[in-house]
């Protein structure tokens, strides 16, 4: 699996609205600045976890994003699959025909282990686990400086 920057992006989106989960909307402005993320690719990416229903969108003067349901009920799988889809760590796994050595390849099962535990690594992880885990290694750098 590859992360790009919108998948780090969006983690980080998710992470700083996990902070301030209960409190209302949060405006993309503020989530940006907190999580150095240009405003305008972050509009895009609350956009696409919008529409698989992981962020709620809110109008007017108060308004701002949220998330949709609680961060223990969202895992960073949920939310990898709703901005990269499913991106294999080699092309053969999905598609055996890409390689004609696939058929007894040593080199592919390994592939296929690796892929099965970030899978399962990123469906047991919660965003609220990341959140909490975030903020006490942020208060432990802060009482370091």
């Amino acid at each position: 699996m590859k992360l790009t920057m919108k998948g780090d992006y969006g983690l980080r989106a998710m992470l700083d609205m996990a902070a301030y989960y209960g409190q209302g909307p949060i405006e993309s402005a503020d989530i940006a600045r907190r999580q150095y993320i240009p405003e305008q690719y972050l509009d895009q990416i609350l956009m696409a976890l919008r529409k698989e229903g992981l962020v709620k969108s809110v109008r007017g003067p108060k308004g701002g994003h949220l998330l949709a349901r609680s961060p223990a009920e969202i895992t960073m799988a949920q939310v990898m699959q709703a901005l990269e889809g499913y991106v294999p760590p080699m092309e053969c796994l999905p598609n055996p025909d890409f390689c004609k050595l696939s058929p007894g390849c040593a080199l592919r099962e390994v592939w296929q282990q690796i892929d099965a535990m970030t899978q399962q690594i990123l469906s047991r992880t919660t965003i609220e686990a990341l959140a909490q885990r975030h903020q006490i290694d942020n208060l432990e750098t802060m009482y370091y400086i």
